[in-house]
């Protein structure tokens, strides 16, 4: 899974449309995204987390493992975050490049991430 992580989708598959037929919402993704990206912000490694999880933790991506973070750095260029899916309703961790983050939330109908 973290393989998958590192490299990027090319930014053409994510520019679809805000909602389609299934219902869901690609601007209610974008919004989820940011929640959890400005919830990430406030994170240090040190904090104390639930075994499983996962997370963006100063730019690497992170999983709780026995109650504290296992980092594993982004490569050179680029950073963890929370996007917003395009096909289905929710978001996934990526590392990615600020440019192209902030254009998966434009085409996700929301300003920023």
């Amino acid at each position: 899974m973290l393989a998958s992580l590192t490299s990027a989708a090319p930014l053409a598959s994510y520019y679809v449309l805000v909602s389609n037929s299934s219902g869901f919402s690609q601007q209610q993704n974008g919004l989820d995204a940011q929640k959890l990206n400005a919830q990430f912000a406030t994170m240090t490694s040190n904090d104390s987390c639930t075994s499983g999880t996962q997370a963006c933790v100063g730019g690497a991506f992170a999983q709780c493992i026995g109650n504290s973070w296992e980092l594993t750095p982004c490569s050179s260029g680029l950073s963890c975050f929370a996007l917003p899916l395009v096909t289905k309703a929710g978001t996934s961790l990526a590392c990615d490049t600020q440019s192209d983050a902030e254009a998966r939330f434009v085409a996700a109908g929301v300003q920023g991430g």
